[in-house]
């Protein structure tokens, strides 16, 4: 009986161990429109500066529109920091939403690169560079011979 006793506490402690205290695979759902929003605050403050009285009138609009106040806004903040478990998956929706926003535009919405589709008046003439004369030596001072 201690043999089976000892195999079911192992087994026990497996599952636990794969599969967290809850029995659940510890994914979390981040919040998109919150992901959202953090960055477009974090973005506001890194383009007008911390203080700048346009990063507060952002702000405000921001979480207006977004349904927050910014009580609210900084506890649920304090919530998801204070939870790995939430923390990490937010950061990693952070990075990509970054990411997203830094991405160059796709192909279908790049300019065309037939040159029959250009818009304009046709070829233009390219005037050739001048370059700007080397001064010279006056030829009493031992410049030009």
């Amino acid at each position: 009986m201690p043999g089976l006793v000892r195999h079911l506490l192992v087994v026990a402690l497996f599952l636990v161990v794969t599969f967290g205290m809850g029995g659940c695979n510890g994914e979390v759902s981040v919040d998109q429109e919150f992901v959202n929003l953090y960055v477009e605050l974090r973005v506001a403050e890194m383009t007008y500066g911390k203080t700048s009285p346009t990063t507060r009138l952002v702000r405000q609009d921001a979480l207006k529109a977004a349904g927050y106040t910014r009580e609210s806004f900084l506890a649920k903040a304090d919530e998801i920091l204070g939870d790995e478990r939430q923390w990490v998956p937010f950061q990693k929706a952070v990075t990509a939403r970054i990411d997203s926003l830094l991405a160059p535009p796709a192909a279908s919405t790049a300019a065309p690169k037939d040159s029959s589709a250009k818009i304009g008046n046709g070829p233009q003439k390219v005037a050739p560079k001048v370059s700007k004369p080397t001064p010279q030596m006056p030829a009493h001072k031992g410049g030009v011979r």
